[in-house]
């Protein structure tokens, strides 16, 4: 039988990665210029909502699995993503050169999302 908590993070961990392919998709169109106000407040509340299932995942692991260096160093890792794109987006919000770099930050969100996603399937 399987563990309720196993099956939340699965359900959050899915979840999650819908939530960051449409903040990417939606960040996109915001660079391209068509329909800011709103892709705009999707992306943002996405990423309110992407960055709160990614600290209750990072807390189920610690309580379903303990405390481990390693474990610790992947989340701080992927905080470290998550914030730095927020950098890059607060600091360069008028100047349209660095969106490139936050592209790829949001790329590699995605697959951030993928393996928190292998790493929470039920074998």
């Amino acid at each position: 039988m399987q563990n309720i908590y196993s099956t939340i993070s699965t359900v959050l961990a899915s979840i999650g990665l819908v939530l960051a392919t449409s903040s990417f998709i939606s960040g996109m169109q915001i660079v391209r210029g068509t329909h800011v106000n709103i892709e705009g407040k999707i992306h943002r509340f996405n990423g309110i909502v992407t960055i709160t299932f990614y600290t209750i995942l990072a807390a189920l692991s610690f309580v379903n699995y303990g405390f481990s260096i390693l474990s610790a160093a992947g989340w701080l890792f992927g905080f470290f993503l998550i914030f730095m794109k927020l950098a890059i987006v607060m600091i360069s919000r008028k100047k349209r050169r660095a969106f490139k770099y936050v592209s790829w930050l949001g790329a590699s969100l995605i697959l951030m999302w993928l393996y928190i996603i292998f790493i929470n399937l039920p074998l």
